[in-house]
């Protein structure tokens, strides 16, 4: 039977149809998936910008600076979560690809183990949050202090789940919980910060960092549930050994990358934790706002490199050429990246005092060169993550003689703030020509595609 529309509305309709049709194909390609963990990130950094907004308000200049060490030395730990989620994504390809049928398993066995870690490092933060405060600046905030590790472990916990959905190539829930991390963290900052001073003093810090191990905890629920659902298959199919992998073994496969990422993480916050000591905490306050406005091109690194890893490690154990993931991330990273350091050179007090409030111009000369700096430690990352795909590590010394450069030269004296990113900006340059240069020019090490398995079977 024919249709009764005119000539034109069919037109529509097939047009719309046939747009549709090819988004569904897009996603499924390379490109397709690297956006949508880009756009993801770029989401995720979006909520975040807002949460920091928020807070710079709702804190002041004097409290955000201690919220930012905070932070700050969070994202230096997160270092062990990251690079365990690198070693999760690359031992579910490989176990995959050689026929292992539960992958399940495995991660049910690092979730009892990392719950474990968590209830002890709460009952020593809580021992020691005296030292861990006066270590990163925060005295009068020892409650926050106290909640440092268990945020680690909880961190660490959703880096596993979500390595092993990259491994599995489930990028759409990785996707999901990347936006959602930033939603919980957001709306747990908002009601503990609220609800905070009826409980103790001091709190509106505590309750803002209390919003880290809160979302992390929800979200490890969410993506058990889903492992549990869309990847548990029910067969007599080879399994890796007698027993689920512990994380002690998977940490010793990636030890390279476990070390190659935390001096990454150092480099790119040691910066914010040293201002808040070296600083005012007029300065180091505005210092941090810069920071974190400039770290918008390292979330979308971070977002195009979960496609990175996995689609490299893939290429490389099947013997193809995995040189064109690098080059698509590059152009992603190249894509967003100019435009947003041309913003930060054209209007960088206005984009602090707008968006953070007029008390944070201070260190808006830092901007331009933080924001250039931070696009030159996003190609470091992906360097590094798609070196580490191809089995090689050469890069380790290199960066570990910068980041202890950067360290010794930051805390000499009397520096101003832009000299202080100027600092930061020398050591990046550094570290993104010599990883990519290594990267560029290397071809996956031999018997990179022979399966860890053999190291526990």
């Amino acid at each position: 039977m024919s249709s009764d529309a005119p000539p034109s509305e069919r037109r529509s309709s097939m047009t719309i149809s046939t747009s549709i049709s090819r988004l569904k194909q897009l996603r499924t390609t390379d490109t397709g998936r690297a956006a949508e963990l880009a756009a993801a990130s770029m989401l995720n950094n979006a909520i975040q910008l807002i949460f920091v907004v928020v807070l710079t308000r709702l804190l002041g200049d004097t409290g955000y600076a201690s919220l930012a060490a905070l932070v700050a030395a969070f994202l230096i730990l997160q270092v062990s979560g990251q690079s365990m989620q690198a070693a999760a994504a690359r031992a579910m390809v490989r176990w995959t690809q050689n026929g292992h049928h539960a992958p399940y398993r495995e991660v049910a066995a690092w979730t009892r183990q990392v719950l474990l870690l968590a209830g002890v490092v709460l009952i020593l933060g809580v021992v020691l949050r005296a030292p861990l405060a006066q270590l990163i600046g925060v005295d009068q905030h020892r409650g926050a202090a106290a909640l440092l590790p268990v945020t680690g472990a909880l961190w660490l916990l959703v880096c596993l789940q979500r390595g092993a959905l990259q491994g599995l190539r489930d990028f759409d829930a990785v996707a999901t919980s990347i936006v959602l991390e930033a939603v919980f963290r957001l709306g747990g900052a908002l009601l503990f910060v609220g609800v905070g001073p009826l409980v103790w003093a001091h709190t509106e810090v505590t309750g803002a960092f209390a919003a880290a191990p809160a979302a992390f905890a929800l979200l490890a629920i969410g993506m058990d549930r889903r492992l549990r659902s869309t990847h548990v298959v029910d067969d007599d199919g080879e399994v890796v050994g007698d027993k689920p992998v512990p994380l002690r073994q998977l940490a010793q496969w990636e030890l390279t990358v476990i070390v190659s990422l935390l001096l990454l993480a150092i480099m790119q916050n040691v910066d914010t934790i040293l201002a808040n000591r070296e600083f005012d905490k007029s300065i180091a306050a505005s210092y941090a706002a810069a920071a974190v406005a400039a770290k918008a091109v390292v979330w979308v690194a971070v977002g195009v490199a979960l496609h990175l890893l996995p689609e490299a490690t893939h290429r490389a154990v099947q013997g193809r050429d995995p040189h064109p993931v690098l080059r698509r991330a590059l152009a992603f990273l190249a894509l967003i990246g100019l435009p947003a350091i041309a913003i930060f050179a054209l209007m960088p007090k206005w984009l602090l005092t707008t968006a953070f409030g007029p008390e944070f111009g201070a260190a808006s000369g830092a901007l331009p060169l933080l924001g250039v700096a931070m696009l030159l430690l996003s190609v470091t990352l992906m360097s590094v993550q798609y070196l580490s795909a191809i089995g090689r590590h050469r890069h380790l010394l290199p960066l570990f003689v910068l980041a202890a450069v950067e360290i010794g030269l930051l805390l000499q004296k009397d520096w101003t703030s832009t000299e202080f990113a100027g600092i930061v900006l020398g050591a990046q340059a550094v570290a993104a020509t010599s990883t990519l240069g290594m990267a560029w020019f290397s071809t996956p090490a031999p018997g990179v595609d022979e399966t860890a398995i053999e190291a526990v079977a």
